[in-house]
């Protein structure tokens, strides 16, 4: 495939109208086949200068944390910034868990949390997005957008410079990462056909983010396509826009059919601040009765299903390859590209290695595009030339196979998830779609040569990418299976069943696995909705579960509290208010303080030094105060967030 200057997952657009599909966060770009082979050599992640430099300060300080999507600008999703190996990796028990609220087309969760200074940040497929104590699970403050996502994820958050980044179906947001409050909010769409479903990009002050050609109502419809932004963090103001589709809304000769383009994950941005950026497929797919085999949309269709690099300060076009030309399986190239550098043949040699669901990883310079090896990974099967107008057959991998979700890199491998799922297909039509069968796997291929170094077959397809903490991968499942093995020999270390599907992406700190699991899978008969942190110093008691405030912004009510000597106080606190039972005032004396948690969280009540424990949702407490002088005695709920987002108050004694 020619590399010249001249993006992802699309293919979820159509799945969006197929309800069943619960399963995976079907994202994909593809790669064209061959494999030429470089001479293996070392290899090491220039995932540093993610965290300096044009990265922003908060990595640096949070690296034993998980401060972005796929931990840094190389989009490794590697750390070694944790005490999670494969001597101890085996002892990771749930510690806390949050019930997830909302449940959309592929699932309650489809993203990746962020984790930075004790806090875990997470965004539903309502686009709704909570912080969360990393110690407790509980609810520090919320922001409720109800805007469901076009497909369900994978949807997800960025922080940096002091602000929570993320978008709603059709806009880009900025939040106050300490309290939730929205700085600015842009729309990015051009018609009510196209939406956002992607975790935006940091660098240099910047956002990155795109739009695909979908909505929450449909997807591919006709002259839909995606666009990506650079956006300035401080305002949201564009800087640049680069168009995935080349020549924009001409869609090909089309626009009255054709549709396509965009991104579906982040992209990833070296040192020089060249951004690296992986395109979704082209549509209609595989075509209609009118045009069958995409002949709407004659040629190669640019830039769709390829690995692009832009100019960050400018959004130029530098070069592109592309690897799927002239799509008819929506064989989108959308994983997050990984940066590599490494030594061949004695010489260092930026590389950029992207996959997507031809089940293709392929691997090129990152200075011209210059393709260096392809690899296929899980089953290929009429993967490649035209349809039968008539007779269907399975093609595989199938528009929710190959590679769906993130890889990770680290030492001289990279680890790459895969999906084994056919489709029946013709040159007009899908015939029908099977979306809880199929297997997976993960593979480990070897970054310089392409090679396979090991891989593991597993009996689920592999919807939950691939992490590493040190010498231990994980991945897992949508039969809820989450697995962790040895990055050198693929070993089995650990498993565990989640409480659902998993087709979402943990984040990894000093010593937890953070993961959402809220995939509906046929293997789990009474799947629980939750994020489950699992800790290697999890309490003896085992986890505690904490659930979501209910749907709203979140309040601060009017306190109140008794007012004479002796007298005991009924008190109410919920996400996130007290309510006393008379005025805020009291004559010195004894105050008998009757504390419920009316809330979905844990709460607790504290006056005048003294508090309740911590209540369980539906509990009460007794709190006997003695107050001796006059005087204002401030109150409040003692977890991380509560009392600055309400759960405060003042008590006079008069």
């Amino acid at each position: 495939m020619a590399t010249n200057p001249n993006t992802t997952r699309a293919g979820w657009a159509s799945r969006a109208a197929i309800a069943l599909a619960l399963v995976a966060l079907a994202v994909a770009l593809a790669g064209c086949g061959g494999s030429s082979s470089s001479s293996s050599g070392t290899t090491t992640s220039k995932a540093s200068h993610a965290m300096a430099g044009i990265a922003p300060p908060e990595w640096a300080a949070n690296t034993n944390g998980w401060p972005a999507h796929n931990y840094d600008l190389s989009n490794t999703r590697a750390t070694t910034n944790t005490d999670i190996d494969a001597t101890n990796v085996a002892q990771l028990k749930p510690a806390w868990r949050f019930k997830l609220p909302y449940v959309g087309l592929f699932g309650a969760y489809a993203s990746n949390p962020i984790v930075l200074d004790g806090v875990v940040y997470i965004q539903d497929p309502d686009s709704d997005v909570y912080a969360l104590s990393q110690q407790t699970g509980a609810v520090m403050w919320k922001h409720i957008y109800k805007s469901p996502t076009p497909s369900g994820g994978p949807n997800g958050l960025a922080l940096g410079y002091g602000k929570l980044f993320g978008a709603t179906e059709s806009s880009a947001f900025a939040l106050d990462a300490k309290t939730g409050k929205q700085l600015w909010l842009h729309k990015l769409t051009n018609n009510k056909n196209e939406g956002i479903d992607m975790a935006p990009q940091l660098y240099d002050n910047k956002v990155l983010i795109s739009t695909i050609p979908g909505s929450s109502t449909n997807f591919y419809h006709p002259g839909a396509l995606g666009i990506v932004y650079s956006l300035k963090a401080d305002s949201g103001k564009t800087i640049w826009k680069f168009n995935t589709v080349k020549g924009g809304y001409k869609l090909f000769g089309h626009p009255e059919v054709n549709s396509g383009g965009g991104l579906w994950y982040p992209p990833s941005v070296d040192s020089n601040g060249r951004v690296f950026i992986g395109v979704a497929n082209p549509a209609p797919y595989p075509g209609t009765p009118k045009f069958p085999n995409g002949s709407s949309r004659p040629g190669p269709d640019l830039y769709t299903d390829s690995l692009v690099a832009l100019d960050g300060a400018t959004g130029k076009l530098l070069w592109f390859h592309q690897v799927t030309p002239h799509d008819i399986r929506d064989y989108d190239f959308q994983v997050a590209p990984i940066l590599r550098s490494q030594t061949t043949d004695g010489t260092e040699t930026q590389t950029v290695i992207g996959a997507g669901k031809s089940g293709k990883v392929v691997a090129v310079r990152a200075g011209n595009g210059q393709q260096l090896w392809t690899r296929n990974v899980g089953v290929h099967k009429f993967d490649s030339g035209p349809f039968s107008l008539k007779k269907a057959v399975c093609y595989e991998p199938g528009e929710l196979g190959g590679v769906e979700t993130p890889m990770a890199a680290s030492g001289n491998l990279i680890f790459v998830p895969w999906v084994d799922l056919c489709f029946n297909t013709t040159a007009t039509a899908i015939k029908n779609t099977n979306f809880n069968g199929g297997t997976g796997g993960l593979a480990a291929i070897d970054s310089a040569t392409g090679k396979i170094a090991w891989q593991n077959h597993l009996p689920s397809p592999a919807y939950g990418a691939a992490t590493v903490a040190n010498d231990v991968v994980f991945t897992a499942t949508l039969a809820g299976k989450i697995y962790a093995f040895d990055t050198k020999t693929g070993k089995a270390l650990w498993t565990t069943t989640a409480p659902a599907g998993v087709n979402a992406f943990p984040a990894v700190t000093k010593d937890m696995l953070i993961i959402g699991a809220g995939a509906s899978s046929p293997a789990i008969k009474k799947p629980q909705n939750e994020i489950v942190a699992y800790s290697l110093n999890a309490p003896a008691g085992g986890a505690t579960t904490q659930a979501a405030p209910a749907t709203g912004s979140g309040s601060s009510g009017n306190a109140g509290s008794a007012s004479t000597k002796g007298v005991s106080i009924q008190v109410k606190g919920g996400e996130f208010f007290f309510r006393l039972s008379t005025k805020s005032t009291a004559k010195p004396g004894k105050v008998t303080f009757v504390f419920k948690n009316i809330g979905h969280v844990q709460h607790d009540f504290k006056i005048a030094g003294k508090q309740t424990p911590l209540l369980q949702p539906g509990k009460t407490a007794k709190l006997v105060v003695t107050f001796k002088k006059k005087g204002k005695y401030p109150y409040l709920c003692t977890v991380p967030g509560h009392a600055e987002a309400g759960m405060k108050g003042t008590f006079t004694v008069r």
